[in-house]
């Protein structure tokens, strides 16, 4: 019986250590050993108190734990190697006592949590970065409608003023608005909505080299950029904005780690993922490894990183923008980005891309510029006051007649008044009431011809292709722009014209 219970103590999966009463280790199964890291427990002379709990309070409730008829019993606590390697446990103690219950040492029996604990720090990153993306895109909506009456007012102005101190001014406000306008598209990126319907087949050793090209030249000869991709990995299937969006932000993260001088380093290789990670789905991924010997984080920055507007830099110095961009880009992609950093040694970004179907890349088709001088009428749904009113400017600007509703249901109203007045109708997605697709469906039912352009200020991920399954004719993106009204409204009455 002591032969086959010896057995089983030797082949548990969980760690086991029996000690004397002060805590030195008397006997240890492998396990044990190997989590923590013993060579021999006997000539080594171990305190599992003192050097492996490591933790005057934890051995207080474990000593008060054992004297209750319980025990110590499903402890959550970290243990430490003899290496100095610290690990999650599910840690329970006893006494080992003899027939007449005098104890004579105790008993830890202790489970490696280390793996769990990734998947459920994983699971709560996600949950987090979920919310966050939620607002972050509701904030970018807002925005986005806020933009599309600065935007092409501000053309307008430029367009039609002869006065030149006007003029410079209006250019000035365009510039100020656009580059807000590109702050909203990086909050898209990290609320995995922004839209890149083009893929390409890339060699990741070719964007990392074209790339690092030219930050070579910004960074100064005192940054070392080392590029170690190997040239034979697996094609990525991905939209080559994106790809580059993700080497320069973790590049130029890297750079403002080092202070003014050190190394950046990229490598790669190509890593089968199994079944057991909850992140990702099961196949062969090329991983990117970025490392730098900058100043590196600590637990509580690593926490943030990827929050959007989080930065460790001086006021003016960055938008905080660059990591939260990169994750939302990873995710987009259907991968992951993970990370690992010491204090005053440096930091390393693993991003995990999956490889490219061996099928040739469909590329989405686009709606041709075309130019056409007719003039149409066109009904505009939205129920933004100044996203509604710019819009029209921009149709007057252009020729058109233009009849304006608040409200889905004042929208089919008026169509179904005169349905064959409107050559067009442009509607916004998302409106309290009647959404922009529901809107389509009812003025459809009326008029099934009627050529229908539904905006949006969210951008959802994959939005314009959407619209058009749906049966939209066109999908226009805010901010507006003077050229996009022009080039997809000039298209689709065109292709209305030829189809009559």
């Amino acid at each position: 019986m002591k032969s086959t219970n010896l057995q089983l103590i030797e082949s548990m999966h969980d760690g086991l250590c029996a000690t004397d009463l002060e805590g030195r280790i008397l006997h240890a199964n492998p396990r044990a050993m190997e989590l923590l890291e013993i060579d021999n427990y006997i000539t080594q002379n171990i305190n599992f108190f003192y050097e492996i709990i490591h933790n005057p309070s934890l051995i207080e409730r474990i000593r008060a734990g054992v004297a209750s008829p319980k025990g110590a019993r499903d402890l959550e606590c970290y243990l430490k190697s003899l290496q100095g390697n610290s690990f999650p446990v599910i840690l329970t103690a006893n006494y080992i006592s003899d027939y007449d219950g005098t104890a004579h040492g105790y008993l830890f029996l202790f489970k490696d949590m280390t793996d769990l604990k990734k998947v459920n720090d994983r699971l709560i990153q996600a949950q987090k970065m979920e919310s966050i993306g939620q607002l972050a895109s509701g904030i970018a909506h807002e925005f986005n409608n806020i933009l599309s009456g600065i935007l092409p007012n501000a053309e307008l102005i430029k367009m039609t003023t002869d006065d030149a101190s006007t003029k410079a001014r209006a250019d000035m406000i365009h510039k100020a608005a656009y580059r807000a306008a590109n702050i909203v598209k990086q909050l898209l990126s990290f609320a995995r909505v922004q839209e890149y319907d083009t893929l390409e087949r890339l060699s990741l050793s070719e964007a990392v080299s074209e790339t690092l090209g030219i930050l070579d030249k910004l960074f100064g000869r005192d940054i070392r950029l080392e590029n170690k991709i190997p040239i034979d990995l697996p094609a990525l299937e991905v939209n080559a904005t994106q790809l580059q969006q993700i080497i320069m932000n973790l590049a130029i993260n890297a750079r403002d780690a080092l202070e003014g001088s050190g190394w950046i380093r990229f490598e790669a290789h190509v890593e089968n993922v199994a079944q057991d990670r909850q992140d990702l789905k099961p196949g062969d991924y090329v991983v990117l490894k970025v490392s730098d010997n900058g100043c590196g984080m600590s637990e509580e920055t690593i926490s943030k990183i990827y929050d959007p507007f989080f930065t460790t830099k001086e006021p003016g110095k960055g938008t905080g923008l660059g990591l939260s961009t990169v994750y939302g880009i990873v995710q987009n992609m259907h991968g992951a980005i993970e990370v690992e950093s010491t204090l005053h040694e440096g930091t390393t970004f693993f991003v995990y891309l999956p490889v490219a179907a061996d099928k040739p890349i469909q590329k989405t088709s686009e709606q041709s510029v075309k130019s056409a001088d007719t003039f149409h009428h066109v009904l505009i749904i939205d129920d933004d006051l100044v996203v509604r009113e710019m819009a029209g400017d921009l149709l007057d600007f252009l020729g058109h007649k233009i009849v304006k509703a608040e409200s889905g249901e004042e929208g089919v109203n008026l169509f179904r008044k005169t349905p064959d007045q409107f050559d067009l109708v442009l509607v916004d997605l998302i409106m309290p009431g009647m959404n922009g697709v529901e809107v389509m469906k009812r003025i459809r039912a009326i008029r099934p011809n009627v050529r229908v352009v539904i905006t949006s200020g969210v951008g959802q991920k994959n939005a314009a292709r959407e619209m058009l399954n749906k049966g939209a004719d066109g999908y226009l993106q805010k901010p507006y722009s003077l050229d996009a009204f022009r080039n997809i409204f000039r298209d689709i009455l065109r292709n209305s014209e030829k189809n009559a």
